[in-house]
């Protein structure tokens, strides 16, 4: 006896071959309860199946201008994983209709049931609708945000609320979580990284990458599995879900946000379904990327929009990385040029590699060799090197160069122009730190212009103490009163004159010279202080300024940026060591009169 097919699913079937060409909508108004249709969706390789819906329910106002379609699916593999990561953006169709794309689910639901974003809120995006872009974090630097290069606790934080927390996901949400294939790292680089992608609502999973030999993806029509590459190279991320809409050159997709931040920029690709991972709590696709197809170029509540045959334009990373017995490896790799992404991958992706080569818990040494820059195509570059020791040396060597990354492109005065990152990193499994023990001068009573000769012992990890001496000049301009040397590591001198020496750059320029003029943790500084009535003005120092003068400019109706300090310095002089300095101690010189 011959089958006959119901008209709704002879209408889809009769779609499948070609609902990229235009297709007819229905309305979520016109959505009722009872409604039988299809989906579309990948599960094994590229080639697109269908299963059966059935709208179960609707909810109306979820949130502004949001509504949500409620479906039970059934047929394929769905009766044992349920709703998959990675179906996100799966086209439904009602009556040969496109109703909306799959996009939200519940962990642990006995039955398949998802959230399907209407269709119409979807076209939005291809109207130029469907939200506003997120504009940078607009920083006001100054000395507490650059502090956090010589503290591992200051910069832990703002990995955690700068980095993670802005793009975290609440706990109970609804959409989809996302499968992030992460290639390049191996099973270590993941399982360091998995905590913080977890976290923004990914599912990540062990992937490969056939990088630019990828074999092109078949024609994308809605309904097959796409991704968006968040990291490209020798260490790539790819979030993957399925195409709901394609139509000239324009691909609508997931049905939800992958991180909601408005204009993007990142490369759109095919995917291809290698197996599915069924759970208790969230089956998930695991898919491999294609050759690129294009471009993301929107990312808001309602899902994310593409162009087909446009080209992202990404930071290109450079890291040689080098170990004293194992030698060099060189890593290549771009990220997204994004104020919120950019510092975020460029950190994950550092951790991922370090993780898979080095011991990353416990002391160690990592130095980030001269050389290492943040390239700038309109100025002077910025510096990096620095040298690291002990338990927080592996989250400086990873955490500063993103953490400097982020205070530039989130700077408050205008869009900086990054060219690449190159980095050269040395990593060696032994402490190589050394403490300020003493600090002496062969005289306490000087005279302006005398030279005086210093000594500092320092007290390496498991060696013997070592003495650095040095000739300071005191200058001539200096007049009588007392004289204060701080001895000691670059951590210790910033913590001292962070009440004496603000740092408020005025413009862009001026904070990519605070930042190459901040202090090296391989050295040990002697810097002179007095007491002293000045003011910082816009970014300038004013010093020995009539102390009426500086209370007038530091009273809160005063226009402009100005801080009243207490404290100036007169110089400085640097000894280059081998050993990250820690500690500090104080001198004090008696400046005689004339």
């Amino acid at each position: 006896m011959r089958r006959v097919l119901p008209l709704w699913i002879a209408a889809a079937c009769a779609l499948a071959g070609d609902l990229h060409a235009a297709v007819p909508t229905m309305s979520f108004a016109d959505v009722q309860p009872g409604m039988r249709g299809v989906g579309r969706t990948v599960f094994e390789g590229t080639t697109i199946s269908t299963f059966d819906v059935e709208v179960v329910g609707k909810l109306p106002n979820i949130g502004p201008d949001q509504n949500l379609i409620l479906v039970r699916c059934s047929g394929g593999p769905l009766e044992r994983t349920g709703i998959l990561s990675g179906m996100s953006g799966s086209p439904v169709l009602v009556d040969g209709k496109l109703i909306g794309a799959v996009a939200y689910t519940w962990g642990f639901s006995k039955e398949p049931i998802a959230g399907v974003t209407p269709i119409e809120e979807m076209l939005d995006l291809a109207r130029g609708g469907g939200g506003a872009s997120v504009a940078a974090a607009h920083l006001d630097v100054g000395r507490p945000e650059l502090a956090r290069v010589h503290s591992a606790e200051a910069l832990r934080g703002w990995i955690e609320q700068e980095l993670v927390r802005p793009l975290a996901r609440a706990e109970g949400s609804l959409p989809l979580s996302i499968p992030l294939s992460v290639s390049g790292v191996g099973a270590l680089g993941l399982a360091r990284l998995a905590p913080d992608l977890t976290r923004v609502g990914f599912v990540p999973v062990q992937g490969g990458s056939l990088g630019s030999s990828a074999p092109p993806a078949p024609p994308i029509e809605p309904g097959s599995a796409v991704g968006v590459k968040l990291v490209r190279g020798d260490i790539e991320l790819t979030a993957t879900g399925t195409a709901t809409w394609v139509e000239n050159g324009t691909v609508l997709a997931f049905g939800h946000p992958l991180f909601g931040l408005g204009d993007v920029d990142l490369p759109l690709t095919g995917a291809l379904v290698q197996t599915l991972m069924p759970s208790l709590m969230q089956s998930a696709r695991v898919a491999t990327p294609l050759a690129e197809i294009g471009a993301l170029r929107r990312d808001c509540a309602s899902g994310i929009l593409g162009r087909s045959g446009v080209t992202p334009q990404l930071i290109p990373v450079r890291f040689k990385l080098n170990h004293p017995a194992r030698g060099e490896r060189d890593y290549s790799f771009d990220i997204a040029n994004d104020p919120t992404l950019s510092p975020l991958l460029l950190y994950v992706s550092l951790n991922g590699i370090l993780a898979s080569r080095e011991r990353t818990f416990g002391s160690a040494t990592v130095r980030v060799r001269e050389g290492s820059v943040i390239k700038m195509g309109s100025g002077e570059d910025v510096e990096l090197d620095n040298l690291f020791s002990g338990n927080a040396a592996f989250d400086y060597g990873t955490g500063i160069p993103a953490y400097v990354l982020y205070l530039l492109m989130n700077n408050a005065w205008s869009r900086p122009d990054i060219v690449g990152v190159n980095l050269l990193l040395d990593y060696d499994a032994q402490p190589k730190s050394a403490r300020v023990r003493r600090a002496t001068v062969d005289r306490y009573r000087v005279r302006a212009g005398d030279a005086v000769e210093a000594a500092v012992v320092l007290s390496p990890f498991r060696g013997p103490e070592k003495v650095y001496t040095t000739t300071i000049r005191i200058p001539e301009e200096t007049p009588a009163g007392t004289l204060t040397l701080e001895v000691g590591g670059a951590l210790a001198l910033s913590r001292a004159e962070e009440s004496y020496e603000p740092m408020l750059p005025r413009d862009l320029e001026q904070l990519i010279a605070l930042i190459n003029q901040l202090r090296r943790n391989d050295r040990i500084y002697i810097a002179a202080t007095r007491e002293d009535t000045g003011a910082v003005l816009h970014g300038e120092r004013l010093p020995n300024l009539p102390p009426s003068v500086a209370t007038v400019l530091a009273r809160p109706r005063s226009r402009g940026n100005v801080v009243q300090v207490t404290r100036r310095s007169v110089f400085e002089e640097v000894i280059e060591t081998d050993f990250a300095v820690e500690g500090s101690a104080r001198i004090e010189l008696e400046i005689e009169g004339p």
